[in-house]
């Protein structure tokens, strides 16, 4: 399983990202493996779409191509602590819980912070730049 964030979403939905590329030849590369999205970054990936007036169309779209994984009520507690340890924002903060939470094996990403930090816990990174 594959914990997608934001940015490898937005990447490869939108042809003129710089990483468009990269994020379609993950896409290629993992298409037999789950893809889970946190309900945080499904909300993230929908705020241009509703700027744009195709929101329940993304939505949609989303849906169909990915996992939106279940909000548990200890998250906010292992947010927390994954904030204070980490630095990292809240959203990548979220995109690492339900990684580590889930046991997926790896993050799609082009963050380099959440990048560090994912790698520092022994995931696996696809899409950043940094090696």
């Amino acid at each position: 399983m594959i914990v997608a964030d934001t940015s490898w979403i937005v990447a490869l939905r939108d042809p003129d990202d710089t990483h468009h590329t990269d994020a379609t030849v993950i896409n290629e590369a993992t298409a037999s493996e789950d893809v889970l999205l946190h309900p945080v970054t499904f909300a993230e990936c929908l705020v241009a779409p509703a700027r744009l007036g195709v929101l329940d169309e993304a939505a949609a779209t989303l849906r169909a191509a990915f996992e939106i994984a279940q909000f548990d009520d200890d998250a906010p507690i292992r947010w927390a602590l994954l904030r204070a340890e980490s630095s990292l924002r809240l959203p990548d903060v979220v995109v690492l819980d339900t990684a580590l939470h889930y046991g997926a094996r790896a993050i799609a990403t082009f963050d380099d912070r959440l990048t560090s930090r994912a790698r520092d816990r022994g995931l696996d990174v696809l899409g950043s730049s940094r090696r």
